[in-house]
């Protein structure tokens, strides 16, 4: 009789999970379907019924070429270019940093780790005038280069987590590679590094998301035009004197979100592996 209240239990359990599971998918899935399928409407369809879904006769890529043509590509490009120094830049300064907080002890290296773990309460408003003053005195400012050495600095939470995976690699494995004369740079790049990819693939994953959405530095930093960014790009769009184009806009917003989309699915394996790895150990 306990056996099948219990086993009844579970199973109410695992079905309100499944219930609750699939709300929570619906809910975060819509809005990107909602996104592509306005993008491929004609603007009079949109205005008709936003919320139709247009009939496989009435697809269409217009708004994709208008936008395109208005120069979304090289938005878009430099995004690209922009989020993937950032992303290769954070990783390497992390690990170098991450590897040398837990291999070596120096003086004052506690307190320099707790520095770069109190920057992470630090409210972003607060600093954003003395960087951009910063940047300003370096003649930076309208330059790829200024945004992404601005980008780099916030490497603090990825200094943190390579350094607790760092410190969860066996002490045999980097004493064997010393052993076998090998340097300690070597050990770093071609032993260590390998061995936290989950957690190097945890930190891509909000680097790439943060750079790529991040609107209101672009819109201070590059202020030549052609430099912006894709998100700050599609501002354009929501600035129509009397309306606003819905089908160009959401065709800018699907191929806006679509790299996150592509490096969300190819690191997602990894993502709770290397939040586990990153926070846990030490």
């Amino acid at each position: 009789m306990i056996v099948e209240e219990r086993s009844i239990r579970s199973g109410l359990l695992k079905f309100t999970s499944y219930i609750i599971l699939g709300i929570l998918f619906v809910a975060t899935i819509y809005p990107l379907f909602w996104t592509l399928m306005t993008s491929l409407k004609e603007y009079r369809l949109i205005l008709k019924d936003p919320a139709a879904l247009p009939s496989l006769s009435a697809l269409t890529l217009h708004n994709y070429g208008i936008i395109w043509r208005e120069g979304v590509s090289t938005f878009f490009f430099n995004s690209i270019f922009i989020t993937v120094c950032t992303v290769i830049g954070t990783l390497f300064l992390s690990a170098m940093a991450g590897y040398g907080f837990a291999r070596f002890k120096f003086r004052g290296s506690d307190a320099l780790f707790l520095l770069f773990a109190m920057s992470l309460v630090v409210v972003a408003p607060s600093i954003m005038i003395s960087e951009y003053l910063l940047l300003h005195f370096l003649h930076l400012l309208s330059t790829r280069i200024g945004i992404i050495l601005l980008y780099w600095s916030g490497t603090a939470f990825g200094i943190i987590m390579t350094s607790n995976a760092f410190r969860g690699v066996p002490q045999d494995i980097i004493d064997t590679a010393h052993i076998d004369g090998c340097g300690e740079f070597t050990v770093f790049l071609r032993i260590a590094f390998p061995l936290i990819k989950p957690t190097l693939a945890t930190i891509t994953i909000f680097t790439l998301v943060w750079s790529w959405n991040t609107l209101i530095w672009p819109l201070l930093i590059l202020q030549k035009l052609g430099q912006q960014t894709i998100i700050v790009a599609l501002l354009g769009f929501l600035k129509g004197q009397y309306m606003v184009d819905w089908g160009c806009l959401t065709a800018g917003l699907s191929i806006g979100f679509l790299p996150m989309l592509v490096g969300y699915f190819f690191f997602q394996k990894y993502f709770v592996q290397g939040l586990t790895l990153g926070s846990m150990k030490g």
